[in-house]
């Protein structure tokens, strides 16, 4: 998410981040209006996923290349970032030139920009001539991914305004080097769906109020520790081990509404929406927890 020329512009990342979790978006908003440093996460882990990464699609790159017209447009790494209009200009020009493979090219429309790692010649007319061009996407998971899908597809709309046709097909390299093809009219009902979510949920984002509920995007997401933060000062009852995002709506709305007062509160309080057992188990927890964060002495009881 950038603003260029005072316009928010957004990119396949940020519409499946805002499927992840609306708090990242609120986030990224307030950087892209300066009101906000992105903070930089310094984990091994994720920089050896992205090395990975970058072998995965170097390795399909290879066995694209014998005997194929092969465009790399990627950038070295210490080279000054390149306007998007222009990046999208060295793209348009190998596609027109009928490139076999484009590798790392760029699409922008002025509002979503994307950054596909391989377009793919396909022999179907377009505004080019009689060849047109399909997405694919290397992926280290060894399974497709719905976002990988709907990258994809914010991808293959901005390549039909650049191209003149839709393109009717679009591949995933998943990481055992399996190519996995599907037919963009299967998805594009929901990609126009969630976009125009996004397009609602940014509209209505300065006066909206979002909290940082940990999700399964929190892994990999430069702001955790600043979530993980928020969560610790406000005492959320998420931080009580096999919290579930109902029972906290449930205590919330029977007035345990943190951690603490949860742990404390006398053995036969009732929750409705929550069982008995269930409510006691959390309790439990919670109160073990809760002494250890006071005295940081590790309890346990056996169940």
């Amino acid at each position: 998410m950038r603003l260029i020329h005072r316009r928010l512009v957004l990119s396949a990342t940020d519409l499946v981040g805002y499927l992840a979790c609306e708090h990242l978006t609120r986030l990224d908003v307030d950087v892209a209006y300066g009101r906000r440093t992105r903070p930089i996460r310094h984990d091994p882990e994720l920089d050896l996923l992205e090395e990975r990464g970058l072998e995965h699609e170097r390795r399909f790159l290879e066995s694209l290349a014998p005997g194929k017209r092969v465009a790399n447009l990627e950038d070295p790494p210490d080279a000054p970032r390149q306007p998007l209009e222009a990046a999208q200009a060295r793209t348009l020009a190998a596609m027109r030139d009928g490139a076999d493979v484009i590798y790392q090219g760029t699409l922008f429309d002025g509002r979503w920009r994307g950054h596909p790692d391989f377009l793919l010649r396909v022999d179907k007319a377009s505004d080019l001539g009689p060849w047109s061009y399909e997405v694919a996407d290397a992926k280290l998971a060894r399974h497709v991914k719905a976002a990988a899908i709907l990258q994809c597809c914010v991808y293959s709309d901005l390549l039909a305004k650049l191209q003149g046709a839709q393109p009717e097909k679009v591949h995933i390299v998943t990481g055992d080097a399996t190519i996995h093809t599907h037919r963009v009219a299967d998805y594009a009902a929901y990609f126009r769906s969630v976009r125009k979510q996004l397009a609602s949920g940014l509209a209505g984002i300065g006066g909206g109020v979002t909290y940082p509920d940990p999700v399964d995007h929190c892994r990999i997401c430069r702001w955790y520790g600043e979530c993980a933060d928020r969560r610790r000062a406000d005492d959320h009852l998420s931080r009580v081990a096999g919290m579930t995002r109902a029972y906290t709506k449930a205590l919330v709305v029977g007035g345990l509404p943190t951690l603490t007062q949860l742990a404390e509160s006398p053995a036969r309080t009732s929750v409705e929406d929550i069982a008995p057992p269930a409510l006691e188990r959390l309790r439990n927890q919670a109160r073990l927890q809760l002494q250890q964060y006071r005295d940081h002495r590790v309890r346990y009881e056996l169940i």
